[in-house]
């Protein structure tokens, strides 16, 4: 099955702190799930896959060149690094995981490498805001973004951060319990 990554593993080490000596086939995998995870839900199907075809043909240029240079970039880097770090650490062959370690360092503890993944994840969800107010304060340049997306298509998700709790307004709770639900559940 043939993919269209919208970042290269080059731009992903270049742009975090992933060494340049880290194998390809390790980060891959990572920026396809994050694009799919993250990216997708963000900009809706029909968006998502208009920069799918704008790249597989070579013609982004414009506004989508824009999106995806300043604003996806920056934003799936980090998603990228952030959910391939608890992956990074472990080797998978054959019926058997191993724990790699190093003979240079000395490898975090859970502690502090959940610290690291918070603060890339609070990157990632800054570059997501900025990426939704990019695409909103120049709607004009993006049609897709407000098309109708239906079925097994994905409308776009304008909330860039996730605090585990839902603070949807009611129209869009549908059948979602609120902190308003906890709130005027005594009334």
């Amino acid at each position: 099955m043939a993919y269209v990554l919208f970042i290269s593993e080059e731009k992903l080490k270049e742009s975090s702190a992933i060494s340049q000596n880290v194998s390809t086939e390790l980060l891959l995998p990572y920026i396809l799930q994050s694009q799919k995870l993250y990216t997708e839900p963000k900009l809706g199907t029909s968006l998502y896959k208009k920069l799918e075809a704008e790249i597989t043909a070579g013609t982004l240029t414009g506004a989508y060149k824009t999106l995806v240079d300043d604003y996806i970039s920056f934003h799936l880097v980090n998603y990228a690094f952030w959910h391939s770090i608890p992956f990074l650490r472990f080797k998978i062959e054959n019926g058997n995981i191993f724990s790699k370690n190093s003979e240079t360092g000395t490898a975090l503890s859970t502690a502090e490498a959940q610290h690291l993944r918070e603060e890339i994840l609070n990157t990632a969800q800054y570059y997501t805001e900025r990426m939704i107010s990019y695409i909103t304060n120049n709607i004009s340049s993006f049609p897709e973004y407000n098309s109708g997306n239906s079925g097994a298509d994905i409308s776009p998700d304008r909330n860039a951060y996730y605090s585990n709790m839902n603070l949807e307004r009611p129209n869009q709770q549908g059948s979602k319990i609120t902190l308003r639900n906890f709130l005027t559940a005594g009334e």
